[in-house]
């Protein structure tokens, strides 16, 4: 099996009114659909919001290079699903990614090892950093900051989502899983995959926990 790190990404945050939200998912399925037959395409990850807080949904997309994103994202298809979108729902704000997630691993691959993470424990550990820190951010600053309205509001949540995870979070992950993030030989095939169920059974702890809480 072939395993490809994304060298590209971009992240796509959208607010979607609670009654659009059936039409963004519809929208959501044929701009990756036509996304699919650019050269390079890797995958479409779309992260609702919390359950009764906010309306911010993010997508993040993925290329194998930089090239191959940029060309999706400058293209006349693109753009014409993009003006279907702020018909119906609105703007949104676009961050380009053109080392993908790659930079918050980097760490590894300068150690002594020189270990390049596959990119499904990459995915999952930016998972483990990425859920409760917006979940966080949905509960305790978006009610306070919500009153400056949409376009404040979205700048202040997404600089403080953006340190955290840059400068708390995923550095004391990447930290603390670097064992399992570097056992990619056949011989530790076991230890990866308990590696992955016990990151698993931390989000779906979380997500119970941030269920009671949110209701």
């Amino acid at each position: 099996m072939e395993v490809r790190v994304a060298l590209a990404s971009a992240v796509v945050v959208q607010r979607v009114p609670a009654d659009r939200a059936e039409w963004f998912m519809e929208w959501q399925r044929g701009i990756s659909e036509a996304a699919k037959e650019f050269t390079g395409y890797r995958s479409t990850d779309v992260y609702p919001p919390a359950a009764n807080r906010g309306d911010e949904w993010v997508v993040v997309i993925d290329f194998d290079d930089e090239r191959s994103l940029q060309e999706w994202l400058d293209s006349p298809i693109r753009a014409r699903w993009v003006e279907k979108l702020k018909a119906e729902v609105g703007s949104f704000e676009l961050k380009a990614m053109p080392g993908g997630f790659g930079a918050w691993f980097s760490s590894l691959e300068h150690g002594p090892d020189g270990v390049t993470p596959p990119s499904w424990k990459m995915a999952v550990t930016v998972l483990l950093g990425l859920y409760p820190t917006v979940m966080l951010l949905t509960l305790f600053p978006v009610p306070y900051t919500h009153p400056l309205g949409v376009a404040l509001a979205m700048l202040i949540g997404n600089a403080l989502s953006v340190a955290i995870l840059q400068w708390g979070v995923m550095p004391a992950l990447t930290s603390l899983l670097g064992p399992w993030l570097r056992a990619n030989s056949d011989e530790q095939r076991d230890f990866s995959i308990a590696g992955l169920l016990a990151i698993l059974v931390v989000l779906a702890g979380l997500a119970l926990l941030f269920r009671q809480v949110t209701g």
